[in-house]
């Protein structure tokens, strides 16, 4: 699941230090947790004050072989696919404009993270004396 929130940094400090998740990756504008062989990411909300919430959810399917013929004979509206290292994913519309990803692993406990975590220097809490 993908969640919108006004305040990354907090978001990320309750997931991490609250529930225990690992910070398997993070960008300018998106961090990725890891729970067991769950991932939740975590989008800046949009300019504005736009919706927070959830972003969108991904479900895990078993087998992708026919997968796209299968949500199309179900009358599902298709927004879009992508391929990455280790997996594959279908977008669809769901109900009440809710977007769907069906995400397709060779191996799901596996989640490669295009934007891998950075190395950050430790925090210095100090106040520096003059």
């Amino acid at each position: 699941m993908d969640l919108n929130v006004k305040d990354r940094d907090r978001a990320r400090r309750f997931f991490v230090e609250q529930l225990g998740m690992e910070v398997i990756g993070e960008d300018t504008d998106h961090t990725y947790l890891l729970t067991g062989d769950q991932v939740l990411g975590l989008h800046d909300a949009p300019d504005g004050g736009g919706p927070t919430g959830v972003h969108h959810l991904a479900l895990r399917v078993s087998e992708w072989t026919g997968l796209r013929s299968r949500v199309g004979r179900a009358r599902v509206t298709i927004t879009g696919e992508k391929e990455r290292e280790d997996s594959r994913s279908l977008f669809l519309r769901g109900p009440e404009g809710l977007s769907l990803e069906l995400v397709w692993r060779p191996d799901p406990h596996i989640h490669i993270c295009a934007h891998p975590r950075p190395v950050l220097p430790p925090a210095d809490d100090e106040d520096d004396e003059a």
